[in-house]
């Protein structure tokens, strides 16, 4: 499970949106100058930008939380959105060839590539169950790995946390 830190900024319903809190670097790529990703992140921008999560724990606006996605279903998800949409190009350039003229071959791979994107549009419902979600508050103290008990040296009952 990948987990990171963010603030409620709206609740609707079963969705929260949610702004990921920026994080320094950790230093175990480059124990000296630390992640380059977070360097690289960085350079391109630093708006903050919202994201749709589940909200089983029913977070409010203004909670810290702790929003988690399984690995599977990341790498699941970059498999998708990568491979669907470059299969179908390839497919669409295909069939286009067959037309024997070149331009042909450029709009099949135009519309292959088009008919990638709605496929991944169309599929996005069907997936609901693999998008990220609220795990806790990040200030509640509960007997999960990483709750406060573990934090506080086994007192389940510090209000630190």
């Amino acid at each position: 499970m990948i987990e990171t830190e963010a603030q409620v900024s709206r609740a609707e319903q079963d969705y929260a949106w949610v702004v990921i809190r920026p994080h320094s670097p950790c230093g175990h790529c480059d124990p000296v100058t630390g992640c380059k990703s977070v360097a690289i992140s960085r350079m391109f921008g630093s708006a903050q930008q919202e994201f749709r999560v589940r909200n089983s724990v029913h977070a409010q606006a203004g909670d810290l939380v702790h929003v988690a996605v399984p690995e599977q279903t990341l790498l699941r998800s970059a498999l998708w959105a990568y491979g669907v949409p470059l299969l179908l190009l390839l497919l669409g350039a295909m069939l286009g060839r067959l037309g024997g003229q070149e331009w042909m071959a450029m709009l099949g791979a135009g519309l292959g590539l088009m008919a990638g994107f709605l496929v991944l549009r169309l599929l996005r419902h069907a997936q609901s169950g693999l998008e990220p979600h609220i795990v806790s508050r990040a200030g509640s103290c509960d007997a999960s790995p990483g709750g406060c008990a573990v934090r506080c040296g086994g007192d389940s009952g510090c209000a630190k946390h």
